[in-house]
């Protein structure tokens, strides 16, 4: 009874109180300020040429780099990681406003840029309160993410590197033009991009970035500064007002958190700044209590939602270090162990599983045409942050985030690490994923909880699913998202029961559907039987409850065994009951995989050079055309195996995934 008075309590305050104190005072308060005025509130009285000198010197050393890190040293290792001539080629097309967004390609957003526009659906939202707005629009299908994916400002990277390359001052100045013209065409409040406080907050961290770029440039006149700082306090009051506390805090309170210890040590000598920070540090630890797992698995139970908050995590814990403050050691330890789980559910070839949810999401992208499904990066941050030489070499090779973060002093440690071994077999029980590895085959199940304590949020329906990787190509897949908003029926396709590769009963999902991020119920309460790992074979078995609501309840228990040297996949399947059911179990294959059926229950698939002879001891094979996103707003085709069987449970069966091309004297 208390915990729910308390969260009335916050949700009136936050939802209600704050969001209208904000509408009706404080936005006209903070907007109303003239630059000087402005000037005297954040720093004190004097000229504001004066003022802004003595920011500029005593923010010097607040964030990871700042022109005078501009090194030939620094300069030479970040074209390690990235060649000179695409930093410069990336830079270029923002100086001609073209973006990649979101899936698109490469595309010419006109002068000046249309912020409240998806330019793919061709969707404007109007420049009202943005407490008035639709942002989802499921009438008119569109994508809020796009404009959002645009005002997020990673831009200010990839003109701040080429910048630092070059000197040339086209890009400070075209960093300057992109933001006047957004502050123009955003007045606070006002349009889609102050419809949430995660965007003002990653925008934010963002433009901080942009301003240790370009601080120095000759061609942007204090007036510029001025206005630019201005718009970052109303930033900060903004999230301050708008704070996204929900029934069960997610990613975007992480990231409302993380934009005031952005602003609250970017303004750390004002009354607002230090309140910022406080607040920040504080709830920054408990939602690492809170929405991380002991074992380190993001509660959301999502690969991609999983790198993004530990990105959120650990750029606020680098750059509370930098600044002398100090995170309790249960923080830096689960920080820590979240990076394990990272290395192991990447793959020898840097690849990922699909599960849950993808958007592209991403606090920094220092490259516009990076790979949004390569985690490494968060494992070379993690070496270099916890002295790893295991995340060192599950990296591959020198990241320019950790160049970012660490300056030339990370490139010299983490050349020093030395002696990693690779990843094994790992269970990580409080997160619910297991990791099946051998030489050349990597397998990740799930036999946890569907996602954010019982909401469902970006955890899919894939309960004892599994993704299986081998010999360098991923074979048996998850669907992956493709959409949210922009096509509602493919979005509930792709987070349901029949898009990954476990069983369906009775045509039922998992968890019934209670919108686009929300399931009615998580009754699944999974189980883990066994949990065996050797040398030689790894083996799960778990079940879960999600069938008992029917009218004749069903329990689906499942055994996974992996041969590791075959790679031979051995999968036993019980539905436990009585009654009468219909059942059908799923195995997706990546796109290009040709499948053939030999008979009934028997299929044989080739996947690039290798080939696989599935078989089924029960039930009969079909092959169905399906869709797989490898990232958000791409689809292409891909074929699905389908065991079906009806009749009278109990019922148990064996699927048999067999390398043809192995050493076959291995025990099975």
């Amino acid at each position: 009874m208390k915990q729910r008075i308390l969260r009335t309590v916050r949700a009136l305050l936050h939802r209600i109180l704050l969001p209208a104190w904000w509408d009706r005072v404080q936005r006209r308060r903070a907007t109303a300020l003239s630059g000087a005025q402005f000037l005297r509130v954040f720093a004190g009285a004097g000229s504001p040429d004066g003022t802004l000198r003595s920011f500029h010197v005593q923010s010097r050393y607040r964030f990871f780099f700042h022109p005078r890190n501009r090194k030939d040293f620094f300069l030479d290792t970040l074209t390690l990681t990235q060649p000179y001539e695409s930093i410069l080629a990336e830079a270029d097309n923002v100086l001609h406003n073209r973006f990649q967004t979101l899936g698109s390609e490469l595309v010419s957003l006109g002068d000046p840029i249309a912020w409240q526009r998806d330019f793919k659906s061709g969707k404007e939202w109007p420049l009202r309160p943005a407490s008035e707005l639709d942002i989802l629009d499921l009438d008119q299908p569109s994508d809020v993410k796009v404009p959002w994916e645009l005002s997020r400002f990673h831009q200010a990277w990839w003109l701040g590197k080429a910048y630092w390359l070059t000197r040339s001052e086209r890009y400070a100045e075209k960093f300057r033009d992109l933001v006047e013209d957004w502050i123009e065409q955003n007045p606070p409040g006002a349009g889609v991009n102050w419809a949430v406080a995660m965007e003002a907050a990653i925008r934010a961290c963002n433009w901080i970035a942009g301003y240790y770029f370009f601080c120095e440039s000759r061609s942007l006149p204090p007036q510029f500064w001025t206005r630019f700082l201005k718009s970052l306090y109303v930033h900060g009051e903004f999230i301050w007002h708008h704070l996204e506390y929900a029934r069960v805090n997610g990613n975007h309170f992480l990231s409302d958190i993380v934009g005031l210890i952005y602003l609250g040590i970017f303004f750390q000598d004002t009354p607002f700044g230090r309140k910022w920070l406080s607040w920040g540090v504080k709830n920054l630890e408990a939602e690492m209590r809170f929405q991380v797992e002991p074992d380190g698995v993001d509660f959301e139970k999502s690969t991609a939602y999983h790198r993004l908050v530990l990105e959120l995590f650990m750029s606020a814990a680098l750059l509370l270090r930098l600044n002398k403050r100090q995170l309790s050691p249960l923080f830096m330890q689960r920080l820590e162990r979240m990076v394990e789980y990272v290395e192991a559910y990447v793959r020898p070839d840097g690849s990922i599983p699909l599960i849950g949810d993808a958007d592209d999401g991403r606090l920094f992208r220092l490259s516009m045409q990076e790979d949004f499904n390569d985690h490494r990066h968060v494992l070379g941050v993690g070496a270099i942050l916890f002295n790893r030489p295991d995340f060192a070499a599950a990296a591959a090779e020198f990241h320019q985030e950790v160049l970012w973060y660490f300056g030339g002093e990370g490139f010299e440690r983490y050349r020093m690490l030395h002696g990693g071994t690779p990843p094994g077999s790992r269970a990580f029980m409080d997160g619910g994923y297991f990791v099946m590895r051998g030489p050349e085959v990597h397998v990740i199940v799930d036999a946890g909880e569907i996602g954010q304590r019982g909401r469902g949020g970006h955890g899919h329906n894939d309960t004892l699913g599994f993704e299986y990787w081998r010999r360098g190509s991923p074979v048996i897949v998850d669907s992956g998202t493709y959409a949210y908003t922009f096509d509602v029926q493919a979005r509930q396709e792709f987070r349901s029961t029949r898009s990954h590769n476990t069983v369906m009963v009775d045509g039922k999902e998992i968890a019934e559907f209670a919108g686009l991020w929300k399931i009615v119920n998580d009754t699944t309460a999974p189980r883990v039987v066994r949990w065996q790992s050797d040398d030689e074979t790894d083996l799960l078995e778990a079940e879960h409850h999600g069938y008992e609501r029917l009218p004749s309840p069903v329990i689906h228990r499942r055994s996974i065994t992996l041969k590791k040297r075959s790679g031979r996949l051995t999968i036993d399947d019980s539905c436990l009951g009585s009654g009468d059911h219909s059942l059908e179990s799923y195995l997706h294959w990546y796109p290009g995989t040709t499948l053939t059926l030999q008979d009934a229950r028997t299929a044989v698939a080739s996947v690039g050079a290798e080939r696989y002879i599935i078989t089924a001891s029960d039930g009969a094979w079909s092959l169905r055309q399906t869709w797989y996103s490898r990232r958000y707003g791409v689809r292409e085709p891909k074929q699905t195996l389908v065991l079906s069987w009806t009749g009278r449970l109990p019922v148990s069966w064996r699927v048999v995934i067999e390398p043809l091309n192995h050493d076959k004297t291995e025990n099975r």
